[in-house]
């Protein structure tokens, strides 16, 4: 997709708008949530502490856990004594008290209580050593490379770190892989044994189309959040780390959430399994072979645009029997105001098996005269 890149570039060299200003974070990211396009970062590959950030990827594994029946929502775990323990947030747990995972889940996510996390960790996997590894190993899969977890709660310790690119990344793949669960990223408030926890990200109260997903800080680290929206049909996903103060973070995070609505739209051009292209083919069961793409393809541009941009479908041919599903089969070639956006590979839409001796033999003969 490096094209694609570089055709947003020159779109973005001759627009009347310039990248987002007055962003005082460390590093910051701010992401199309359906694409996963970055739209604009500050040294957002620099390795930094998370703080309670890490716990979004503690709930991406225990969320795992849960659509395995590992554990159950409903599931009540006994606490033990090493929770109790822990520092940072707290929602005072004790040892041998019985407390569901749900609840757990909420008071790790609206208050990143410490106590609850490592109650669920420890039901999980036995330890929390045990669960980092896997942490560890769901953030190579998910390609977050600057990215070492040392624990699950986000509490400071020496090479525990990530980046605002990596956890725009995992914020995605949670609101895309668990959306049965997004509930859990907007809960404002948190009641439990007549204590109310409030949730820190202050954008649930300030902006309606907020949708998570969590705030943490440590004097290491500073105020952190990440932080998804919705407005219509689009949905975008900051990310600042290391902010000076609550308030800045959460204007930090709103400026480029609004940045990302304002100056970019997400089009769906192509459903799943839609042709783009029906194209002749030689020599098999059938005489034509559909192509398109696999997922729904969506297409980032600057706001207002999607209408100017021109497409083109390449292809080599002849095409020859056998056709396998997902096989590439062309280039889809989208220019905007003459510019290149990008190429896409386009791929087979089903299978074609090849034709009987009497249709090989015709086919045979046409191809002779086509070429």
């Amino acid at each position: 997709m490096k094209i694609f890149w570089l055709g947003l570039a020159l779109l973005l060299s001759t627009s009347a708008w310039a990248a987002p200003a007055g962003i005082m974070a460390r590093a910051w990211v701010v992401i199309d949530q359906t694409s996963g396009r970055e739209l604009a970062s500050y040294q957002a590959d620099l390795p930094l502490a998370p703080a309670s950030l890490t716990q979004l990827m503690t709930a991406y594994v225990l969320l795992g856990d849960i659509r395995k029946n590992k554990l159950s929502l409903g599931e009540a775990l006994t606490v033990p004594e090493s929770a109790t323990e822990a520092d940072g947030a707290r929602v005072f747990l004790k040892a041998g008290e019985q407390v569901s995972v749900d609840i757990l889940l909420q008071a790790m996510l609206v208050q990143s209580a410490s106590d609850a996390t490592l109650a669920l960790v420890a039901a999980a996997d036995g330890s929390e050593a045990a669960f980092v590894e896997r942490m560890n190993r769901e953030a190579k899969r998910l390609g977050m490379a600057k990215t070492r977890f040392m624990n699950a709660t986000g509490l400071t310790e020496p090479g525990h770190e990530s980046s605002a690119r990596d956890l725009a990344v995992l914020s995605r793949a949670l609101l895309r892989d668990f959306p049965e669960r997004k509930d859990l990223f907007t809960q404002k408030e948190l009641a439990f044994k007549g204590i109310t926890y409030y949730n820190g990200n202050r954008l649930l109260w300030r902006d309606s189309t907020v949708t998570g997903l969590k705030v943490g800080r440590t004097v290491q680290a500073g105020f952190c959040m990440a932080a998804s929206a919705r407005r219509g049909d689009q949905r975008r996903i900051a990310v600042v780390l290391g902010g000076r103060s609550d308030a800045q973070r959460t204007q930090d995070a709103l400026r480029l959430l609004n940045y990302g609505f304002e100056n970019f739209e997400s089009v769906r051009l192509y459903r799943a399994q839609q042709p783009v292209k029906v194209a002749p083919l030689y020599r098999g069961a059938r005489s034509m072979v559909s192509m398109g793409f696999a997922q729904d393809f969506h297409l980032l541009v600057p706001t207002g645009s999607a209408v100017r941009v021109k497409a083109e479908v390449i292809t080599r041919q002849p095409i020859v029997a056998p056709v396998r599903r997902g096989q590439r089969m062309g280039t889809l070639r989208l220019v905007l105001d003459g510019k290149p956006v990008g190429d896409y590979p386009l791929v087979a839409l089903h299978d074609v098996a090849v034709a009987g001796i009497f249709g090989r033999g015709w086919d045979s003969i046409r191809l002779f005269f086509a070429k």
